[in-house]
Order: structure tokens, then sequence, then C-alpha cells
């Protein structure tokens, strides 16, 4: 598991393990100021301490609140979307030699909801998302022949510190929790969802 976090991290663990789980290994890694030689590092510590890799799910985002596009300073532009799109390519480039290795490997983007990505104020996060959207399309383009599953999803609204940044007087409790999205995603990961075309909705499930 891979956050700039450790102590969410280590929160996570601790869950895991209590509930009997496989241990998970953690990689603690700021997207912010990661580079190619950090994403080479991750993949041969992951080929030699598990032999390769089955499935990857790009769930990291950096989004600080709804602001107009003009009074974003140049450097935090450029943070966010390097949080939110560089790292997405960086780690999928290094990450595909081994998925293609895999007999039911799986490459997974959360999106967003794309038309109100179009809104105004979403800055950099809206619009690296659409370009996510795009990467999506051309990933599976060129890799439609490896067996790999390449998606782009939706997860819908959810309880998170992302949304409450968006949507400051919705009460979260009205919001689902994030596990029903990520059983949604085990399941695709599983092949136990037949999905048609590289796009899942999960707003509406």
């Amino acid at each position: 598991m891979l956050d700039c976090d450790r102590k969410a991290l280590e929160y996570s663990y601790d869950f895991i393990v209590a509930q009997n789980l496989p241990e998970p290994i953690l990689y603690p890694l700021d997207l912010a100021g990661a580079g190619p030689e950090h994403f080479e590092e991750m993949m041969t510590a992951i080929q030699t301490e598990f032999g390769g890799l089955d499935a990857l799910v790009h769930c990291a985002a950096r989004f600080e609140g709804l602001t107009p596009l003009e009074q974003f300073s140049p450097a935090e532009w450029l943070i966010h979307m390097q949080v939110n799109l560089n790292a997405a390519w960086l780690l999928s480039s290094q990450a595909l030699p081994l998925l293609r290795e895999s007999d039911s490997a799986s490459l997974f983007f959360m999106l967003e909801d794309m038309a109100r990505m179009q809104s105004a104020f979403w800055g950099p996060y809206g619009i690296a998302k659409h370009a996510l959207r795009a990467m999506v399309h051309q990933f599976a383009a060129e890799n439609g022949s490896a067996g790999l599953q390449i998606l782009g999803i939706n997860p819908g609204p959810m309880r998170s510190p992302l949304r409450s940044r968006a949507y400051h007087s919705e009460n979260p409790e009205t919001q689902p929790e994030p596990d029903r999205v990520a059983h949604c995603i085990m399941q695709l990961m599983n092949r136990e969802s037949v999905v048609q075309g590289h796009f899942v909705d999960l707003a509406g499930d």
C-alpha cells in the first residue's frame, strides 16, 4: 500500500492485521516529489519481494478545494498535476511490464463525474481527471492483446476528506462509506463483474 501519510498507512495496517487478513506491505512515498527512479525502485522491490504484480489501482489525489483557475500559483498547479496525473503515468509505465506477465492483471484509474469536472472551480484536479480518462483510452488501445483489464472508474459520491473539501455544507453521513467502492473494485479485479468497454460508473450501483 502506497501513501504519503505514514500514520494513515500504519492505521490501515493495524486494521487489516486485526481482521486476520494477509499482512500488507507499506510503501510510504510522497507522489508530489517522486520521480522515475522512485517508481523504478518500487517495481524492483515488488518483483524481488513478491515475484510479480497482479493489479494497480490509482487512488491518489490532491484537491484543496474549489478555486478559480487564475488563482492557482504556478507551484501549486504543478504539484496538483504531478500528483493527479504525472505520477499515474510514471507508475503505470513502470508497472506495465510486470502486469503483462500476470495471468489476469488489472490497471484501474479512479475518475469522477466527468461532466461535473468541466464546471467552474475544479481547477487542475478536474483537468487532470479528463487527462486520466484519455490515458485510460490510450493504455487500453496499446495493451488490448495483453489480457490486461484497464478501466477508468467513477466511484461516485462517498464519505471522504476530499469530498468534504468541495461540499462544505453536506452532511457526510448522507454519503456511503468508501468500503462499498472497495468491494466493487475487488469484484472487478476478480472478474466477477461483466464490463463493457473501459469505463465503469459506480455512482448508480
